[in-house]
């Protein structure tokens, strides 16, 4: 080694002095990797994400569906019966929907159970309505429209549901044939579906033409069928089309829907009719007028025989003092 030059030394440290290395050493330390790394969280797909709105939502509907229909007894009122039947077929779709997703079984029971309880979602909201507009019609009196207008579409609305299960099960067959034949009927249905929707919105136009007419408490319901007719247009529009929807790749293909078509055009006008109706359910009384109406009919028949009876007894002594 030169004299004048100076070389670089390394830092010297006691044997028995703990290693201590300055701030830059530490800084180029490279992170060691955890043993056990926590996995992120796995995001949900738009479809499962779909399901879980469709829990949050009809989980309390189903709730205050069941307790309006308590309130209102199910003997006669069949409109608040149709929204719990609604909520229950929700929660059963969107459950099969969230556990495929979240489990990754995409089993063909739990697809077809899914898709079938989708399919039926349209009869429950017209079976609801058609409720209802029965009865505001039934308090008009002689005014309104009778129960034998009602009848037929009821059995009609039943029997769309009907051929759209049988159609939508069909579908799912492995046979070509079964499939054609599945394909038409849930066409059929749609068009019966449509064919409701017209009806109810004629017998929905007649009862607010009559509005004077109907009894105070029940206008509320004229009020929440009016309002639920242009969402339940959506929704009907939206069964019509998924029913004539063609390939496995459009957006209303049936049984692989694009997901925001399915939320704007199916869950998002369920959900705002369901509100309007629950809503009615509790500022609408309880139906008593026609119970209250026979009794006092027959409270009238009654004075009306003790008057006949009492102008017989009566009849002899005043022949009797004009004798």
């Amino acid at each position: 080694m030169k004299a004048g030059k100076s070389t670089p030394s390394s830092p010297q440290f006691p044997r028995d002095s703990p290693c201590i290395l300055p701030l830059p050493f530490i800084t180029q330390i490279p992170p060691q990797p955890s043993s056990n790394p926590t996995p992120a969280p796995a995001m949900l797909a738009p479809k499962a994400c779909l399901a879980a709105a469709e829990v949050a939502f009809f989980s309390p509907a189903l709730i205050a569906s069941a307790f309006i229909l308590y309130k209102h007894g199910l003997s006669r009122q069949l409109g608040w019966f149709y929204l719990v039947l609604l909520s229950i077929l929700r929660l059963i779709g969107s459950s099969c929907t969230l556990y495929m997703a979240t489990q990754n079984d995409y089993s063909s029971s739990l697809i077809q159970t899914a898709t079938i309880t989708s399919a039926i979602g349209t009869a429950p909201l017209l079976l609801a309505l058609m409720g209802f507009l029965a009865r505001i019609n039934e308090g008009l009196e002689h005014k309104g429209i009778g129960p034998n207008v009602f009848r037929p579409i009821h059995l009609i609305a039943l029997a769309a549901l009907i051929v759209s299960i049988v159609g939508a099960t069909n579908v799912f067959d492995s046979s070509p044939a079964a499939q054609e034949t599945g394909k038409g009927l849930l066409e059929a249905a749609g068009i019966l579906f449509l064919v409701i929707y017209l009806s109810l919105c004629g017998i929905t136009i007649w009862s607010v033409i009559h509005l004077r007419w109907i009894l105070g408490s029940e206008k509320n319901l004229v009020k929440a069928c009016t309002l639920a007719l242009p969402f339940l247009c959506v929704r009907i529009v939206y069964t019509v089309c998924v029913s004539f929807g063609s390939g496995t790749t459009g957006v209303f293909s049936f049984g692989n829907v694009d997901v925001w078509i399915a939320a704007f055009m199916q869950f998002f006008p369920e959900a705002v009719v369901v509100s309007i109706f629950v809503f009615a359910g509790f500022v609408t009384p309880k139906w008593e007028r026609r119970e209250i109406q026979e009794g006092s009919s027959s409270k009238d028949d009654r004075d009306a025989e003790n008057e006949v009876e009492l102008g017989e007894g009566q009849r002899p002594a005043q022949e009797h003092g004009r004798v």
